[in-house]
C-alpha cells in the first residue's frame, strides 16, 4: 500500500513538469513577439535578416549598427510589410509577398519601432548603435 503514494507523487511531479514547459511555448506566441523573441547580434557582412514567419518577425528585437542593412524575407504564406512607428526614420516598405524581400539601411542610431499594417499585431524593432 505504500507503493501507492509514491506512485501519486510521482504522477503529480511529472504533471506539474509538463504544465511548466507548455507555458513557455504559449508565451512566446503573444501579440508582444519584440518582448519574447530573443535579440540577434549583427552579421559580419554587414547586414541582419528578419524573417516573416508564422504571421510574426523573427526575431522581434534585432541589435545591428549604423550603415548595416537589414532585409526583410517573406517567408510566410500571406502578403507583408515594415512600417515605420517611431524612432529613426525610414521609408516604410510596399508590399512584400511570399518569397520576396525589402532592404533597408540604416543611418541613424536609436530604437526604431515597426509593425505589418496587414497584420497590425506583428510588431518588432530593431535597436541601433554607432
Amino acid at each position: 500500500m505504500k507503493f501507492l503514494p509514491a506512485l501519486a507523487l510521482t504522477l503529480a511531479a511529472l504533471t506539474l513538469a509538463a504544465c511548466g514547459s507548455s507555458s513557455s511555448s504559449s508565451s512566446s506566441s503573444s501579440s508582444s513577439s519584440s518582448s519574447s523573441a530573443p535579440a540577434s547580434t549583427p552579421a559580419a557582412s554587414g547586414g541582419v535578416t528578419v524573417t516573416m514567419k508564422n504571421v510574426a518577425f523573427a526575431p522581434g528585437s534585432i541589435q545591428a549598427k549604423v550603415g548595416q542593412t537589414v532585409t526583410f524575407k517573406n517567408e510566410d504564406s500571406p502578403a507583408h510589410n515594415v512600417t515605420y512607428v517611431s524612432g529613426p526614420k525610414f521609408t516604410s516598405s510596399p508590399q512584400i509577398n511570399p518569397g520576396q524581400s525589402f532592404s533597408l539601411k540604416l543611418t541613424q542610431a536609436g530604437t526604431i519601432h515597426y509593425f505589418c499594417t496587414i497584420h497590425p499585431f506583428m510588431k518588432a524593432e530593431i535597436v541601433v548603435t554607432k
